[in-house]
This record gives C-alpha cells, sequence and structure tokens, in this order.
C-alpha cells in the first residue's frame, strides 16, 4: 500500500504563513504539520510515501532529507502546481500507483493516528473518512450518500443535503486506484479540469463504476488548516 500526500499548493489563504515555505512545514510543537502525517503513517505500520510537490518544493527536499524515518519516502514534483488545482497533483503520480492499494491524505491535514488504523481495518475495499456535523459551511467538502456509499462530494451542496465533510483521508483498492486514475487521465485532457480538485474525479467515478463508501471518524480529532484562525487553533491543541 502507497500513501499519497498532496502537498504542492502555494496556499495564499494564509498569508505571511505560507509565503516563502510549503503550508506542510507549518511548525505545530516540535515537529511540523507534514512530521507528524508522516509519524501516524510509520506508527501504524505503513512504508511506502509519495508527496506531490510544487511550491517551495526546495523547502520539502531539504525537510526530508534530514528527516529520521524508516519509511521509503518518494518526491515527485508537479510542474502545474501554479496554474492548475490538486487533481493533477495526483495525474503526476499515477505512473508510481498503478495496481497498487492507496491511501490519500491532504497535506493539510492534522489528524489522531486512530483515524488511519480506522481506515486500515475497515472492511471496505474503497473508503473516504467523514466528519458529520450539525451544520457545513461553503468551504467544507460535503458529501451525499446512498445506503454508505458515495453517490456527490463538492462544497456546493446545501448544508440541508450533506450526510457528512470529507476529511481529505481515504483508501482505495488497487482495482479502485485503477479505475479512479482512469477518471483523472481522462479529465486531464480537458483544459477547465485544470482548476478540478481530486475530489470531483472521486465523485465521477463513485457515480459511474465504483462502489466508494463512507465512514465516519467516530468522535477522533481532525483538523484542517486553511486560515489562519485554522493554525491557530491547531497549535494550542494537544497533540
Amino acid at each position: 500500500m502507497k500513501v499519497i500526500i498532496p502537498a504542492a499548493g502555494s496556499s495564499t489563504r494564509l498569508k505571511e504563513l505560507t509565503k516563502n515555505s510549503p503550508k506542510c512545514l507549518l511548525p505545530i510543537g516540535n515537529t511540523t504539520i507534514l512530521g507528524m502525517q508522516l509519524k501516524n503513517i510509520e506508527n501504524v505500520g505503513l512504508k511506502d510515501v509519495i508527496i506531490c510537490t510544487g511550491f517551495r518544493a526546495d523547502k520539502i527536499e531539504d525537510y526530508i532529507q534530514n528527516f529520521s524515518t524508516n519509511l521509503n519516502i518518494k518526491l515527485e514534483y508537479n510542474p502545474f502546481f501554479d496554474i492548475s488545482n490538486n487533481m493533477m497533483s495526483l495525474w503526476s503520480v499515477r505512473h508510481l500507483i498503478y495496481d497498487n492499494e492507496i491511501i490519500i491524505i491532504n497535506g493539510d491535514n492534522v489528524f489522531e493516528k486512530g483515524i488511519l488504523e480506522q481506515l486500515l481495518q475497515s472492511k471496505n475495499e474503497n473508503v473516504l473518512m467523514i466528519q458529520q456535523k450539525d451544520e457545513y459551511d461553503g468551504d467544507d467538502m460535503k458529501v451525499k450518500t446512498t445506503k454508505g456509499k458515495l453517490t456527490h462530494v463538492n462544497k456546493l451542496m446545501k448544508s440541508s443535503e450533506a450526510d457528512g465533510e470529507s476529511i481529505g483521508i481515504m483508501k482505495f483498492s488497487a482495482k479502485g486506484t485503477n479505475v479512479l486514475f482512469h477518471h483523472i487521465e481522462q479529465m486531464s485532457r480537458i483544459k477547465q479540469n485544470l482548476q478540478t480538485w481530486y475530489l470531483k474525479a472521486i465523485e465521477q467515478t463513485a457515480q459511474n463504476n465504483l462502489n466508494i463508501y463512507t465512514e465516519s471518524m467516530n468522535g477522533l480529532v481532525w483538523e484542517e488548516v486553511d486560515f489562519v484562525e485554522d493554525y491557530n487553533k491547531v497549535k494550542k491543541m494537544n497533540w
């Protein structure tokens, strides 16, 4: 199983915090967002990690070179990071993951190890982890399901229609990986899709030819760092 971490974006919503460094390298205690992710990945017994780089890729290269770990980490540069969204980061690693089980973890996720453990223990092969709340805002990647299967995932959905929010942590079987990346390859041929989130490809895959299940993280702790307020909150938490 290979873990993919898309971390190519310039994260302009964090303003000065990410002016000269990728978001994933923001400090959290005595480590970083990426450092916490890699520790969790290693602690659940996974070995192979692919990090999709772009903005200030040199910073991530230097960080990994000096990071103490037993993980097998490969860095793959997305040359289109400044003119595209994160679907193209996944497109850029397509040659590394065919016929492999994969886990995708967004590069701005801070989370408890238990979420990965739950994902790995799931009886379902293709799983999107979700958080359930009373209300969802316009920036939440909302999901809709039927009998536990994903049918829609997007930000445009009304809060009242949502069954949860994608937390940007998911897994696919080898077959599921091949089906998903077939959609990503087809979508990448259309210029407008350069600005598409990879979850759009997952939505299309779920609507056409692959059962993707959703599972709630069951009270475990997860935070996404999009804004300065998010980062300040995460720094104060006891990880």
